[in-house]
């Protein structure tokens, strides 16, 4: 009797909905995964530029260093 006072049960719909978030989530992974080279490509070009930059600073500070002695 009390089943059929709420009428509570099991719906198609509800597992539906959470199948779609992982997809969603799933589909941006998958698209990381695809340019990945690209990706890892341009990380170490920018990191180059960087350590680059570094190195040009480091190597004018000690010239400058050594030029006031």
């Amino acid at each position: 009797m009390k089943e059929d006072f709420f009428k509570v049960g099991y719906s198609k719909y509800l597992d539906k909905n959470n199948q779609n978030e992982k997809k969603r989530t799933k589909h941006i992974v998958n698209k990381l995964l695809k340019k990945r080279f690209i990706i890892v490509t341009s990380s170490i070009i920018i990191m180059c530029f960087f350590i680059n930059f570094f190195l040009i600073y480091k190597f004018v500070k000690i010239i400058d260093i050594s030029y006031r002695y």
